[in-house]
């Protein structure tokens, strides 16, 4: 049996868009992810569906085997128009992948710079944000509040390991 993909109608997008969002937060980023594929292939500019798209795939990068989704997470991030919002998701994959590092064995120092970059791009984000939205202020501050709970530090580079062992 050959598998097709069928287009969706231009005049379901809406109703399309609130059923990914819905699937995010029923846990199933795999299906909003899949749905915003759909909005995105008869409307490839859907500025909504993108977002939502960038979300489900973050969503995802608590899974070892999907950790070779940033590529697609960032080249999606560039085709958001809003500068606000291409520094505001620039963090939130920077953080999200510093969360699932945070879980793994011996991985806390590669945590710290993730969280350093999602710290940075909503310090972008941050004076540029929509009026009365201060997302980039709470995200930067649940970020530092991890890195002092975690007791995150710095790596130290291979020179510094050297230096270190010499002394």
């Amino acid at each position: 049996m050959e598998l097709t993909l069928n287009d969706i109608h231009r005049d379901a997008i809406e109703s399309a868009l609130a059923k990914a969002r819905q699937y995010r937060s029923l846990l199933e980023p795999e299906i909003a992810e899949s749905i915003c594929l759909d909005i995105l292939k008869v409307d490839d500019n859907n500025q909504q569906a993108l977002i939502i798209y960038i979300l489900a795939l973050t969503d995802q990068l608590h899974q070892t085997e999907k950790q070779s989704q940033i590529k697609q997470i960032q080249k999606t991030i560039l085709r958001l128009e809003s500068e606000y919002e291409r520094h505001y998701y620039t963090g939130i994959m920077n953080e999200r992948r510093a969360r699932f590092l945070i879980s793994q064995p011996m991985s806390h120092s590669f945590a710290y710079d993730y969280f350093i970059e999602a710290i940075e791009a909503y310090r972008q984000a941050e004076p540029i944000s929509p009026e009365q939205n201060d997302d980039a202020i709470l995200r930067q501050n649940s970020c530092a509040r991890t890195i002092e709970k975690e007791k995150l530090q710095p790596r130290q580079d291979s020179e510094d390991i050297l230096v270190d062992m010499e002394s």
